[in-house]
């Protein structure tokens, strides 16, 4: 376990950027060429959980916007928050949208830690009116200074219908600033696109620009087929000495989350010059090679460190960076080959710790590293005890705050969690406590808190509720034990085989996945298959003795205890296993 301070200094430490943050070993965009120069992963379809928060320019919660991710879809609370609970993402592009009139769309594209609870912050970027022009005569207007939009004559159609425009043209125009430190927060998806190629690449931009075009009667307008429109953007000062003499342009698909490559423009002086056959958002950009990395934060108490910002700065790059899930884990891409500066930031802005970075010339696993928080908006803390009163050594404590929710470890029948909010108002959170060792929580506690405040939530008693899904087994010497929530837990049946699998969210070890033939009712069943994944090595079997204790109906658990031999991969050499569960029955 390493200790993150600031400002030590790590050697090939590695997160992700805002583009690549999350998880997920599938994905890429090998195109079925046979070659995968940046040994990126297929792009798989994974089941998993989504959960974030909207806010405006000026970072105050959006209420009542409108969030989809693929067919699902949810309306933000009173503190901007949505979920989704295990729905269909894309692993390389989980991606989701949000509307509220007077804003353009927003939108966050992720590597998705299949299984987990992902997260996002999504800021909106107001929507106003740039200029009004003459569908007859088109024209030439300014974005910001030295960002212009040059629009064609006669060159405009109903975007729905296709049908020829003629009335006013409305323009909503953006200029997005690639060394803005907090592009993270309002740029669309994220910065990664798919090249010419075929395949998925790291993008570093030098400006991005965002335009709409609506007409009289609301209508969205697009350009006419033959018609282009020309973008000039000026090169940042920061960027211009390593801007190049030509530059691809990509678009931004906000159906597949995707920037694609069309088209390209060329520098002249201290601006880049390029045409467009479409609106959407527009980014100048060049590719990069990538290394992948994992990693997993956990405060000084314990606690994995959720919901939490990391980012990366680099001469070359920039600033950027993305989200650790629920359980503090992160996993993604980062540029190869280059120094950065890795810092661990809270969603008020302010700098937790910091470490030099790389160059990293291959993949890094930078294990569970510690950052130690000394200042947050809240801390709450208690006390634990079993249903004979005992302190629980083995536990947890589920917080919610403000629509989020927060596990803290139980160590030595004491937890200790500092949360940052960003909020003066005064709120209630929402502790329940559970025990690993007997399979028992507790009735959820309230607990008024306020900004600045440390909250002593007395004791909490892990008792009276027997918790739905446990996983526990003993394997070379070792014993593990899985428990939903937090772990992730999953039943699932193809055909004549059922599946159960449980394991740490992000791809933490220890993780078991199980394989039935004809798993049914209350008596002996044959464990065709069993892989246990541990922090040291993997073991693999078959056929071995299973009794299923209970086989509950759809919704429901099934229960049961299985004993026999597997082998460790590593060494080859046989060890007994033993273990038992509780899994809800989903199908």
């Amino acid at each position: 376990m390493k200790k993150l301070l600031y400002p030590c200094i790590l050697a090939f430490a590695v997160i992700s950027l805002i583009l690549f943050f999350a998880c997920n070993k599938s994905s890429s965009s090998d195109n079925g060429s046979g070659t995968n120069p940046d040994n990126i992963p297929s792009e798989q379809t994974v089941t998993a959980s989504l959960q974030g928060r909207v806010v405006d320019e000026k970072g105050v919660p959006v209420q009542g916007a409108a969030v989809s991710s693929g067919s699902a879809t949810a309306t933000t609370d009173v503190n901007g928050v949505f979920s989704f609970s295990k729905i269909s993402m894309s692993s390389r592009f989980g991606f989701v949208k949000v509307s509220k009139a007077g804003y353009f769309t927003g939108s966050r594209s992720i590597i998705t830690n299949g299984g987990a609870s992902n997260y996002v912050s999504i800021q909106l970027v107001p929507r106003k009116l740039t200029a009004t022009v003459a569908a007859s005569t088109g024209g030439v207007l300014s974005v910001v200074s030295g960002d212009t939009v040059a629009l064609p004559s006669a060159g405009f159609v109903n975007a729905a219908t296709g049908a020829s425009y003629t009335g006013n043209v409305n323009v909503y125009a953006t200029y997005l600033d690639p060394t803005d430190q907090n592009l993270y927060k309002y740029m669309p998806g994220d910065l990664r696109g798919i090249g010419t190629d075929g395949r998925e690449t790291a993008l570093q931009s030098y400006g991005m620009m965002g335009v709409e075009l609506q007409g009289d009667a609301g209508e969205k307008l697009q350009l006419a087929s033959g018609k282009k429109a020309t973008l000039t953007l000026a090169i940042p000062a920061s960027l211009q000495a390593t801007a190049p003499a030509t530059i691809p342009l990509w678009y931004f698909n906000d159906s597949s989350g995707r920037w694609i490559q069309e088209g390209g423009a060329v520098r002249v002086g201290n601006s880049y010059v390029g045409q467009v056959a479409h609106f959407s958002y527009w980014n100048f950009d060049v590719a990069s090679g990538t290394v992948n990395f994992k990693v997993h934060l956990k405060d000084q108490h314990g606690n994995p460190l959720a919901y939490t910002y990391i980012q990366f700065t680099s001469q070359n790059w920039g600033t950027r960076g993305g989200y650790t899930d629920s359980s503090g884990f992160a996993q993604g891409l980062i540029p190869g080959g280059q120094a950065l500066v890795m810092q661990v930031v809270t969603e008020c802005g302010a700098m937790l710790a910091g470490v030099n970075v790389g160059p990293a010339l291959s993949d890094q696993d930078l294990g569970t590293v510690v950052v130690t928080i000394d200042h947050s908006d809240i801390v709450v803390k208690g006390t634990v005890v079993d249903c004979s009163l005992n302190p629980v050594d083995s536990g947890y404590v589920s917080i919610h705050i403000d629509g989020l929710n927060y596990n803290a470890a139980v160590v030595k029948g004491a937890f200790v969690l500092p949360v940052t909010r960003c909020y003066s108002s005064s709120t209630t959170a929402l502790l329940t406590a559970a025990d690993f060792k007997t399979s028992q929580q507790g009735s959820q506690v309230s607990v008024a808190v306020s900004s600045g405040d440390t909250v002593d939530a007395g004791q909490l008693q892990a008792c009276g509720v027997t918790i739905s899904q446990i996983m526990k087994f003993s394997v070379g010497g070792t014993a593990y034990s899985l428990t939903s929530p937090p772990d992730n837990f999953s039943e699932n049946v193809y055909g004549a085989t059922t599946f159960i699998n449980a394991g740490k969210s992000g791809g933490q070890a220890p993780s078991i996945r199980m394989q039935f033939s004809q798993l049914s009712g209350t008596t002996g069943a044959t464990l065709d298959s069993v892989y246990i994944s541990t922090a040291q090595t993997g073991y693999t079997g078959a056929g071995l003795n299973c009794t299923i204790t209970s086989f509950g109906p759809v919704g429901g658990v099934i229960e049961g205890n299985f004993t026999g031999s597997v082998y460790s991969i590593s060494s080859q050499q046989p060890q007994t296993v033993s273990g038992s569960f509780s899994v809800k029955r989903t199908n």
